[in-house]
């Protein structure tokens, strides 16, 4: 285990090279405009003195994309010796929920080529289905009664996750106290060690990307493929993969970590607007868009989801679904996706859900 702190500009006169600590996450932004004062001198001071480095982003809520773009610009200098990281709490939690989570995690994760970590507490990760989030590592927090701790003093958690299989940190308290700084201190516990820290900067294996990689899809979409390969893609004319396809003249190639639509597959071959091979990256099947009588998973995508019993368009709703929420899905009759019973409500039109490969 290491011990760590996190920090923000409310410890603009700390002087991290005093503090005996193994890591430190240091708030980078806060919504689309603004920058930690004092985010520059604290990851300067962290790497200068040999501690493992962390970077946050405060969620706002505005624009998952927006923020998570402002984040890695101010980020940039850092992004390749620092652990990055989303602060989830407060009323984004209600307002964006799930779905504006998994937005700016997987916009992290395109552009970064690191897969970053959500930090939430206990009970917003007891309320909301984190579903479509749960491959990504999980920093929990629950304070100790705001009860003073002299030194790191890691504990168990009080009760357990819901969704996610394992917690990477753990902050358990907001009121630590150690030598070298007066004022309080965020103590938090990595569960692994200097070199699981690192793997978590340097994530991107393609084991990683598959494990990350779950896309939003229409009922009837066939499915998505995303290029895995580092020096890019080929495209191909046909499904036997012998003849480029050429554009502007030359053989077309698409770039490391960009997704397409697929529209077909045979051969071991992908058809999304050219033919890919499936080596040169990562291919999700909608396996509902094939057979209606197929599983698999959706999340609730418009606020006003209701459940009927009648696969038909203006019937009477029954279950309200909340948004970003998932559902197993036991197969679908025409656009109108099977998530409950009689009592519950059978069906949910598709244009509330998309489907979670």
């Amino acid at each position: 285990m290491l011990n760590g702190i996190d920090v923000a500009s409310y410890q603009k006169n700390l002087n991290i090279a005093n503090i005996n600590c193994d890591f430190v996450i240091v708030k980078a932004t806060e919504g689309v405009n603004y920058v930690n004062p004092s985010f520059s001198q604290h990851c300067q001071q962290t790497l200068s003195s040999d501690k493992l480095l962390g970077l946050y982003h405060f969620a706002d809520g505005y624009n998952p994309i927006l923020e998570a773009k402002h984040f890695l610009n101010v980020s940039a200098p850092y992004i390749d010796k620092a652990v990055l990281v989303l602060d989830f709490e407060g009323n984004v939690v209600r307002t964006g929920g799930t779905v504006w989570a998994k937005e700016f995690l997987d916009y992290v994760r395109e552009h970064a080529h690191t897969t970053p970590i959500i930090y939430m507490g206990l009970s917003d990760e007891n309320c909301l289905n984190w579903y479509s989030c749960c491959s990504y590592p999980l920093w929990i927090a629950q304070y100790n009664n705001f009860i003073p701790v002299s030194g790191f003093a890691p504990r168990a958690i009080y009760g357990s996750v819901r969704h996610f299989k394992t917690i990477k940190i753990f902050q358990y308290t907001s009121c630590g106290r150690l030598n070298g700084y007066q004022s309080n201190l965020d103590f938090n516990v990595f569960y692994g060690d200097k070199e699981d820290w690192q793997k978590l900067i340097s994530s991107d294996s393609e084991e990683d990307i598959e494990l990350s990689y779950h896309p939003l899809v229409d009922f009837n979409e066939l499915g998505r493929f995303l290029v895995t390969r580092k020096n890019g893609a080929n495209l191909y004319s046909t499904s036997r993969l012998d003849k480029p396809l050429i554009e502007n003249g030359s053989p077309a190639k698409r770039a490391y970590n960009t997704a397409y639509k697929i529209f077909k597959a045979e051969n071991g071959a992908v058809n999304a607007g050219g033919w890919f091979s499936q080596a040169d990256g990562i291919t999700k099947i909608n396996p509902l868009a094939i057979n209606e009588n197929a599983t698999g998973i959706c999340q609730i995508v418009k606020p006003d989801a209701y459940t009927q019993n009648i696969p038909e368009p203006n019937q009477a709703g029954i279950t309200h679904l909340e948004l970003g929420t998932a559902w197993k899905v036991c197969g679908r009759v025409g656009k109108y996706l099977k998530v409950g019973n009689e009592k519950t409500g059978i069906f949910i039109s598709a244009d509330k859900a998309k489907i979670v490969l």
